[in-house]
């Protein structure tokens, strides 16, 4: 069914050999979205306005499908995002998290490698990790040193490490990621397994 079509019309006053003539156009077109509103008196600046985005609005985190029993000291909690559900950060760039995520624990583990430049393991190389089972999800402890390539908006960074768990449950795949300067994460390495140790599933 075709749209009722808006009438525009408008005079224009042109100059010619001296003469002024008053000259009326019309023209038809199809209503649109941006027709709804429509201020034909609205200032430069009450248009450029209307048509700027809305800001961003904070996303909830979602429930954690785990909850933290105990918290190293000298972690201290940070906001959650949809992307960590627990989220600490510790010494000067040190930060351990919880997430959820998609794929497979081998994909997750490879993924991790990756940022490191590190060479990427097949399933015999996955099966000689440290496995390890938290809150119902089975997986696998991770652990890899050297420069961090960046990503995900963190920069790169030189004599880094990373310590973590990939488990895989009903839910998905939980990890657990330690991330920092080496100094810091390695003196880290036994609150992290008390943490890890400690996460139990929320009720």
């Amino acid at each position: 069914m075709r749209r009722t079509a808006m009438l525009l019309g408008f005079s224009l006053i042109l100059g010619a050999c001296g003469k002024r003539e008053e000259v009326t156009a019309t023209e038809t077109r199809p209503t649109t979205m941006r027709d709804e509103n429509l201020q034909l008196d609205a200032t430069s600046d009450e248009r450029f306005k209307e048509g700027r985005p809305a800001p961003a609005t904070s996303v909830e985190t979602p429930p954690s499908p785990v909850v933290a029993e105990t918290v190293p000291e000298g972690w201290k909690a940070a906001p959650g995002s949809s992307f960590r559900l627990l989220n600490y950060t510790f010494g000067t760039k040190g930060e351990a998290y919880v997430s959820l995520s998609r794929g497979g624990v081998l994909e997750n583990v490879n993924r991790w490698l990756g940022q490191f430049g590190a060479e990427k393991l097949d399933a015999a190389g996955l099966e000689k990790l440290k496995p390890i089972e938290v809150a119902g999800f089975k997986g696998v402890w991770v652990s890899v040193d050297g420069d961090f390539g960046g990503g995900m908006g963190k920069a790169a960074e030189s004599d880094w490490s990373l310590r973590g768990v990939v488990a895989a449950g009903p839910q998905g795949i939980l990890t657990v990621k330690m991330l920092g300067p080496t100094v810091e994460v390695t003196s880290e390495d036994e609150a992290l397994k008390a943490f890890v140790a400690g996460l139990e599933t929320a009720k």
